[in-house]
């Protein structure tokens, strides 16, 4: 009976161990990392402006990082009143283990995270900002997954705000247009807010100016998703 009784235990603790395991790959809002927002870029010569990196750290609920976790960055609700075009996700993207799924209005992004839990990444994308008061979308409109489980909201900007020509002083141009709106108006577009601040100022259009002369958003994308 001693002997079974040691089985019995051993088994069940077994079962006790995986099932903490399984719980602890669950990915946890509370202690992942996620950006406040993301800014689209273009590239150079096929390598994505680094002007538009950022990382997103995947953790479970005992704050361990997760390896090999699915990150979706969904941009489907990026769309200004009325279901108007705004933001724009590249077909191909120009960043290794980053591809592009266009189902949806907008479409959205894929990664996996490395060892770290971690992914560090540029999107290729655009908006359609083409004329002064062009409709935007509001703040945080895409939404961050890893395993099916909603990380949070996210900002989108993008430098290359007409999507043609890559980033250049037409799109200096309208992003200028966004801001004076908001400081005029308090109409917010956050295609033009880069550093994710709910509004559109002067360092934004610092931010812009700065990657229109950096000269490594030269081509937009070739074709979006929609």
């Amino acid at each position: 009976m001693t002997g079974l009784l040691r089985k019995a235990m051993l088994f069940a603790c077994a079962g006790v161990l995986a099932a903490s395991s399984a719980m602890a790959a669950v990915p946890s809002p509370a202690d992942s990392d996620v950006p406040c927002g993301i800014n689209l870029v273009g590239t150079h010569s096929g390598t994505a402006d680094s002007h538009g990196t950022f990382s997103i750290v995947v953790r479970d609920l005992a704050h361990n990082p997760i390896a090999g976790s699915a990150v979706v960055i969904d941009f489907n609700s990026c769309v200004a009143a009325g279901n108007v075009q705004d933001i724009r996700v590249c077909s191909t993207q120009a960043v290794t283990g980053v591809t592009a799924n266009c189902a949806g209005v907008v479409g959205s992004i894929n990664a996996v995270t490395d060892g770290s839990g971690t992914i560090t990444i540029a999107v290729i994308g655009g908006a359609k900002n083409t004329a002064p008061h062009t409709p935007g979308t509001g703040f945080k409109c895409a939404t961050v997954y890893a395993d099916g489980v909603n990380l949070g909201n996210v900002n989108v900007g993008a430098f290359d705000e007409n999507g043609v020509g890559g980033v250049n002083p037409a799109d200096v141009s309208v992003m200028i247009n966004d801001s004076l709106d908001f400081a005029g108006s308090a109409v917010y577009r956050g295609r033009s807010d880069f550093n994710c601040t709910n509004s559109v100022n002067p360092a934004d259009i610092s931010l812009e100016l700065g990657v229109s002369l950096g000269f490594l958003s030269l081509t937009s994308c070739g074709t979006y998703c929609h």
